[in-house]
């Protein structure tokens, strides 16, 4: 499809161009300036280039590779002065996505960051993993510290201060390498979200909630689909591992937001976006952030989880109310995918280098924060094991195709030791906000041009 499709055009763009030309220089296995025109000759979209853009290979392959080196310029860069809302369908979309170009940009104290999680993600929280914690909350239940903490107050509901303290407390321990410490955090957080559910601070009521509890997940089978309270407690579970992710680099629980969309329940067949139900919610956070930068989950109907595709239109049709009611074009999008879809390089504007080192602090920071997903209820078909590594080995994949075309010693001899440290690479696509809206409406049929 994607040939016939090239040959129906009567011109090619430089995305064409470059699309080709990537693939011929990575199935040669030599850099784009070496390829020549009996490599285009031998290839169907190469023959297909060479008779739409009439300019010497050379000539083609300088422009592409041109191109690429903007890419990975315009990602070894930060902004200055930005809010940026980072928004995901599910609480570890933005981590796999692009947390390397998080990271540079929160160096930058002059920057505002906000996480906006669309769904509450109960859906990958295991029955195993819920007993697991509540087990831990009933052992501190009977301490000293709790004690103390429950009598000063501390668990009182809504009390964003005393949220950050369970966050700072968690990652006291990750810093301490203590097991006793983390898990002091977590229960913390666990006896504060069954107070806001049950709406009640008594020991004794809680304690007949936690036997309930561990009486329903005794018999409940896996992929059950829970009652609403169950599925509460474990998207409060997803939301704090959020929290604790986003502590990391400074940001309070203020700063984490948790919408729980109504589209998503857990069922076989995903409904559709209301306005009421999820759009306006997403409006009403913008009209609270106000954002220069809006990331989006850019995956296309159909390339993964159904929720990626559904929390895409709506936050297109929230971005369109809030431009509306503000009057506001200076809103920019970046579109990223994780490990259910990726991008062609041909389709981005933006490469942003990946060291060993942050691949480190990728690692560290998703098995610390997301212990829920240490064993993925719903695997990715590439990968039995921590999402964390399969979008390591995606980024380097990424690079490897990148290294391809420039050649090793445009990386290894460069003068920056950013680029000399690269080891992988995220790719992102910036648009206006029409563009990603007109983006939007051809996504379906996308996934037909990739066939």
């Amino acid at each position: 499809r994607r040939l016939e499709r090239i040959m129906a055009q009567t011109a090619f763009q430089d995305d064409d161009v470059e699309r080709i030309l990537i693939d011929l220089a990575c199935k040669a296995n030599k850099p784009l300036v070496e390829l020549t025109a009996k490599n285009c000759q031998l290839d169907d979209f190469g023959r297909e280039l060479l008779a739409k853009r009439p300019q010497p290979v050379g000539e083609l392959a300088r422009l592409v590779q041109d191109r690429l080196i903007a890419k990975i310029q315009k990602g070894s860069t930060s902004l200055e002065n930005t809010c940026f809302l980072h928004s995901e369908p599910h609480h570890d979309d933005v981590m796999l996505g692009y947390l390397p170009h998080v990271v540079r940009n929160v160096r930058r104290a002059s920057n505002t960051h906000h996480f906006m999680t669309l769904t509450s993600g109960f859906t990958s929280v295991t029955n195993a993993f819920m007993v697991e914690q509540i087990r831990n909350l009933q052992c501190y239940m009977s301490s000293d510290s709790f004690a103390a903490l429950l009598k000063q107050g501390y668990f009182k509901p809504h009390g964003l201060e005393y949220k950050n303290r369970d966050v700072w407390q968690y990652l006291d321990g990750v810093a301490a390498l203590s097991d006793e410490i983390k898990a002091e955090g977590c229960s913390r957080r666990l006896f504060r979200s069954l107070v806001e559910i049950t709406g009640t601070q008594d020991t004794k009521m809680i304690q007949a909630t936690i036997d309930g509890l561990l009486a329903y997940f005794d018999d409940a089978y896996p992929g059950k689909l829970d009652p609403p309270q169950i599925q509460w407690l474990k998207g409060m579970s997803r939301g704090w591992e959020a929290e604790c992710l986003w502590g990391y680099y400074g940001w309070k629980c203020e700063n984490v937001h948790h919408l729980r969309l109504g589209f998503y329940k857990g069922t076989i067949f995903t409904e559709e976006p209301t306005y009421n139900r999820d759009v306006e919610p997403i409006v009403k956070q913008l009209e609270h952030i106000r954002p220069d930068v809006v990331t989006v989950a850019f995956d296309p109907e159909g390339s993964g989880p159904d929720t990626h595709y559904k929390v895409l239109q709506a936050m297109a049709e929230a971005l369109r109310v809030y431009q509306k009611k503000t009057g506001r074009q200076d809103i920019r999008i970046w579109g990223y995918r994780n490990v259910w879809y990726r991008f062609d390089p041909s389709e981005v504007d933006i490469f942003v280098p990946v060291s060993l080192c942050m691949f480190s602090v990728m690692e560290q920071a998703f098995m610390n924060s997301f212990l829920s997903q240490k064993n993925a209820s719903f695997p990715s078909y590439e990968y039995d094991g921590p999402f964390s590594h399969l979008a390591q080995q995606i980024q380097v994949r990424q690079y490897q195709r990148i290294k391809c075309c420039l050649g090793r010693e445009w990386f290894y001899h460069h003068d920056s030791p950013l680029i000399r440290a690269t080891r992988g690479l995220v790719y992102l696509k910036k648009m206006q906000p029409e563009e990603f809206y007109q983006s939007c409406r051809e996504l379906r049929k996308s996934v037909e041009d990739y066939a």
